[in-house]
């Protein structure tokens, strides 16, 4: 059986709150999370977009579970309550430190999100309140939800909102304001958001439907759980360009962040980088000279300026030159001798390439994480 307990213990550690609410049915329930695979009778296509979704993976992606290893080498077993309240946030409000239990291990779940009854905006590690009272009462966008026999419903404020994302998306985590993760912040200064377009447009598309197969009414926006990112296929390929022109003998360069609703590489800047390179060609075609010119992403720095390091040891930012949402970076590249033809060529990369070697030689599966180009520009210089 799962703990009983209306606060976990990293809960605790984290200080996130589980909160006793009102609720209609008489006494309350301690938390006993249910498993997705429940939803799945009444939510199926929801489930399914779900469970390819990198929420679903969110505790046992293999990345993720080689860097929390490394933590614990490096820090001892208690470094993973420091991590559970957002990757395995059900473990983290039942006090299942270890993450024993199978339900536990789903990752970022349907019966999490759904009691999350509200989110502190703040640079907070894991700023939600999550709701133990009444485990089968579920929040939801709409105010005249139709509860079934599952269980009941009832309206949240923030489902829809960019600030239902903050609680893990905006953090600094060190206790010394160095920001780990700055996604929320940047989306709040974008155009985007000052235009009311929310994280879940973007990320959770919405199209006309029903929430369920029990659903009499036809929505104007249900939510797909896809949670699109930088893994989902095509989703690189609008977010960036690159333009390139011969000016006073020289390539210039821009990049700009066309779509992004935050800056890029985005979530998981500390991991992630975008690379500009340029590849001179002669008359003849044949390759002169492949040139790096810019990398675009944030680097920590541990307390003797090693670089780049994982969060846990970072003291420091040993690097920042990401692309802010709406803006674009100007960078230049002297032209070989002889070259006729250029192409400007930017790639998204999933891993640094220090973490990717260091995981490659773990052996760990990095199956979807190739380089990805997002973006091309071909120019003839005279």
């Amino acid at each position: 059986m799962r703990p009983r307990s209306v606060r976990g213990i990293a809960g605790a550690l984290l200080g996130v709150t589980v909160a006793a609410s009102l609720f209609p049915r008489g006494a309350a329930q301690a938390a006993e999370p249910r498993s997705s695979r429940v939803c799945s009778s009444c939510h199926g296509e929801i489930k399914k977009q779900w469970e390819k979704s990198s929420m679903a993976g969110s505790w046992t992606n293999p990345v993720f579970q080689a860097f929390l290893a490394d933590a614990k080498a490096e820090l001892g077993e208690g470094a993973q309550a420091g991590c559970i309240s957002c990757h395995a946030p059900l473990a983290a409000v039942t006090g299942d430190v270890k993450v024993t239990d199978p339900v536990n291990q789903e990752g970022i779940t349907c019966n999490f999100c759904h009691s999350v009854s509200a989110v502190e905006v703040s640079p907070k590690p894991a700023s939600y309140t999550w709701d133990a009272a009444d485990p089968i009462l579920m929040r939801g966008p709409f105010e005249d939800a139709e509860s079934g026999t599952a269980h009941g419903s009832v309206q949240s404020n923030i489902m829809a909102q960019g600030e239902f994302c903050a609680s893990c998306h905006w953090y600094a985590g060190d206790g010394e304001g160095l920001v780990f993760e700055g996604t929320h912040a940047q989306w709040k200064a974008s155009k985007a958001a000052a235009a009311g377009k929310q994280c879940q447009d973007c990320h959770m598309p919405p199209a006309p439907g029903k929430a369920s197969l029990i659903a009499k009414k036809t929505r104007d926006k249900i939510w797909a759980h896809t949670f699109a990112g930088a893994h989902t296929a095509g989703a690189l390929d609008s977010v960036a360009s690159v333009a390139a022109a011969v000016e006073s003998g020289k390539l210039k360069l821009t990049v700009r962040n066309t779509r992004g609703g935050h800056s890029l590489p985005g979530g998981g800047a500390s991991m992630r980088a975008i690379t500009l390179e340029v590849v001179y060609q002669d008359g003849a075609g044949m390759e002169l000279a492949r040139v790096p010119v810019q990398t675009y992403d944030t680097e920590f720095a541990d307390a003797n300026g090693k670089s780049p390091v994982p969060k846990w040891l970072a003291k420091k930012v040993a690097r920042s030159n990401e692309i802010p949402a709406d803006e674009a970076k100007v960078e230049w590249s002297e032209i070989p001798p002889g070259a006729k033809k250029a192409e400007a060529v930017l790639t998204y990369h999933f891993l640094l390439p220090a973490y990717r070697a260091a995981l490659v030689a773990k052996k760990v599966d990095l199956t979807g994480r190739d380089p990805v180009v997002m973006a091309r520009a071909r120019v003839a210089i005279p």
